[in-house]
C-alpha cells in the first residue's frame, strides 16, 4: 500500500476530504480537483451520465497526477465494479447496501483469489500497461483497493452491524438524502431521527474498525459530522460548488451601479 494513501490514512484513523464529479468531466477537472487541495475525487456513475469512455479518461488523468479516484458504481452486481478497477480506479463505492450477503458479494467481486473471484487482466490501465508478476500484483491490489459500502436506507441501517462486520469492507459512506427519504423524512436531514441514525451508523463503523464516511453539503454540516467521527468526507460536488460560489460573487457584482437601471 502506498505510504500516505487514502486507504492507509483511513486505516490509521486519519481524516480525508474529497469532492464528487458528475457533470463537469473534462480530464483536466482532475487537475483542478488536486489544485484545490482535495485528497480524492469520486466519479459518480450512479446519478450522473458519464459512460465508460469518459470514466476511463478521468481515471487515466487522475492516475497520472497521483490523485486518488474512486468510482461510485451504478450497481454492485455484474461486471461494472471489476471493469472500473481494470480502468485504474483505486476504490469503489457501492450504493444501497442492505445486507451482509450483499457486502460479502461486493468484496468477492473486487478482490482477486484467494480473497475473491475477480478475474485478472494485464497490460491494461490498472497495471499501467506493464504486466507484473501475478502473485505479487494481485496481492498488492487486494491490499490497496478501497471498498466502501453505502448505507442509505432504513433496511441498511437496521442491518448495519452485520454489513460492517464483513471482512474486506474498509469504509462506509452515508447518503443522507436517501437515508432521510427511506426513513420517512424526505429532505429533513436535521430531523432528530435521521441525525441519530447517522450517529448510530458511525458508532457501528467505529466498533467494526471501518472508517465512517459522509456526503456533506456545507462546511457547517461537514464540521458537525467530523465532530461525530466522520473520517471519509465527501464535500459537496463540482456543480454545487460552482453554483454556490457564482451566486455569492454575482450577488456582490450586481450591486455595482453598472447593473442599475439605465
Amino acid at each position: 500500500m502506498a505510504s500516505g494513501s487514502v486507504k492507509e490514512r483511513l486505516a490509521q484513523g486519519g481524516a480525508v476530504v474529497g469532492t464528487m464529479l458528475g457533470e463537469m468531466t473534462s480530464p483536466g477537472t482532475c487537475r483542478i480537483v488536486r489544485e484545490a487541495g482535495y485528497d480524492f475525487v469520486i466519479l459518480d456513475t450512479e446519478h450522473h451520465w458519464p459512460g465508460l469512455e469518459t470514466v476511463a479518461w478521468l481515471l487515466r488523468a487522475a492516475r497520472d497526477i497521483g490523485l486518488t479516484a474512486i468510482v461510485r458504481a451504478p450497481a454492485f452486481r455484474g461486471q461494472w465494479p471489476a471493469r472500473y478497477l481494470d480502468l485504474g480506479c483505486e476504490g469503489l463505492i457501492f450504493p444501497h447496501v442492505e445486507s451482509a450477503e450483499q457486502a460479502r458479494e461486493i468484496v468477492a467481486q473486487v478482490k482477486f483469489p484467494p480473497d475473491g473471484k475477480r478475474g485478472l487482466g494485464t497490460n491494461i490501465a490498472h497495471d499501467d500497461y506493464v504486466a507484473q508478476p501475478s502473485a505479487e500484483f494481485t496481492q498488492r491490489r487486494n491490499a490497496e483497493t478501497l471498498v466502501i459500502v453505502q448505507i442509505e436506507t432504513a433496511a441498511g441501517y437496521e442491518k448495519r452491524d452485520e454489513i460492517l462486520a464483513v471482512e474486506g469492507v474498509d469504509a462506509l459512506f452515508i447518503g443522507p438524502n436517501d437515508l432521510a427519504l427511506s426513513m420517512g423524512y424526505a429532505g429533513q436531514l436535521d430531523a432528530p431521527e435521521v441525525v441519530q441514525a447517522i450517529k448510530d451508523i458511525f458508532a457501528s463503523a467505529g466498533a467494526a474498525g471501518v472508517a465512517p464516511g459522509m456526503h456533506a453539503f456545507s462546511v457547517e454540516m461537514a464540521q458537525r459530522y467530523l465532530d461525530a467521527g466522520c473520517r471519509f468526507l465527501c464535500f459537496s460536488s463540482e456543480v454545487a460548488l460552482f453554483v454556490r460560489a457564482s451566486k455569492e460573487a454575482l450577488g456582490e457584482l450586481r450591486g455595482h451601479q453598472a447593473f442599475g437601471e439605465a
